[in-house]
């Protein structure tokens, strides 16, 4: 089957473009700023039911957290040789790391042997990425320096010869925010270049995407839509890169919340366990790589000390179970 080429699917038209900062004009305060530590470029918070622990990853700064019961003061570090874009609960107990030297599975003591797409250029790493409902592992690509390019997003499963990765998704300038609805029969994915958020048709049985269609897209001469979250009512979670906020859709695209974080460049959300009521969202210091985003003019002196904190919003929803890669 031919990939899904992103680059020539529908653009929407400007009339139909949102205003974030209309959005976001009353967002809810009440963030929870937790721990001293900043990341360079915090990215895509999971809750790993397993062993209760948030685990999140700081891209730039070569390094996987992992905070026990969502306390940054039990933190256990792992450090990466080069940058790490997700780390995502294994079936077979561990963590798989989508690195920049390649895919690879951490099994807790060592990293497994790193697999790297062929053809995927040297000056290029992983940016978001996540499972579907049947435990495949899907990760989008840009350049490291941050840039938009000729990105794609790569399918990953574990065969009996290691991971092996095909092309279903090209033509993404900047790939972001690949989640799935709660019956897993919608498939989103951003591109944070264009500033549009994409919905496809999924096929569970066999991982197979379709053409996709604009769902929602943000004025371009405004901040940008990052990683994203979907909960059990099957509304969508935008983090803003350069709002300093996060934004709920329902699932026809209605907005439906905005809460505000004290830090412009918000990367992604993530949900807590079931009845927590948490939701924890990563941002961006301004000296990170970021994500292509337009920030909001002159950060202040605390949004500068605050960029690349990781912050706790108290919400009224729960988000999905987190669906381990199905390497065993």
């Amino acid at each position: 089957m031919s990939p899904v080429d992103l680059s020539t699917s529908a653009r929407p038209a400007d009339r139909d473009r949102l205003d974030v900062r209309a959005l976001a004009g009353g967002a809810a305060a009440g963030a929870e700023v937790l721990g001293e530590h900043r990341a360079v470029l915090g990215e895509r918070p999971v809750w790993d039911d397993r062993d209760g622990t948030l685990v999140w990853v700081d891209i730039d700064g070569r390094a996987v957290h992992r905070w026990a019961g969502g306390d940054p003061a039990r933190d256990a570090v792992l450090s990466a040789t080069s940058p790490v874009s997700v780390a995502w609960p294994a079936a077979s107990g561990g963590l798989l790391l989508a690195t920049a030297d390649g895919l690879a599975v951490h099994d807790g003591t060592r990293l497994g042997p790193a697999t790297r797409p062929e053809g995927m250029p040297a000056d290029y790493r992983f940016n978001d990425g996540g499972c579907d409902p049947a435990g495949r592992f899907w990760v989008a690509t840009q350049p490291r320096d941050g840039s938009a390019g000729a990105g794609v997003v790569h399918r990953v499963v574990a065969g009996a010869g290691g991971l092996e990765v095909t092309t279903p998704i090209t033509g993404v300038g900047l790939g972001n925010g690949i989640v799935w609805s709660p019956d897993g029969a919608t498939m989103y994915l951003t591109d944070t270049d264009a500033k549009v958020l994409y919905r496809l048709p999924y096929d569970v049985a066999t991982g197979t995407a379709g053409e996709p269609e604009p769902f929602l897209a943000f004025a371009e001469d405004g901040p940008g839509p990052d990683g994203t979250a979907v909960d059990a009512d099957g509304g969508l979670w935008v983090g803003v890169y350069g709002g300093g906020c996060v934004l709920r859709f329902a699932a026809d695209g209605t907005p439906a919340g905005a809460w505000s974080v004290p830090a412009p460049q918000v990367t992604c959300p993530g949900f807590g366990p079931a009845g927590s009521g948490d939701l924890y969202v990563t941002t961006a210091s301004s000296g990170g790589s970021g994500t292509g985003g337009d920030a909001l003019p002159g950060p202040s002196s605390e949004e500068d000390r605050l960029g690349g904190a990781v912050v706790r919003l108290r919400v009224d929803v729960d988000g999905l179970p987190v669906t381990e890669f199905a390497d065993a």
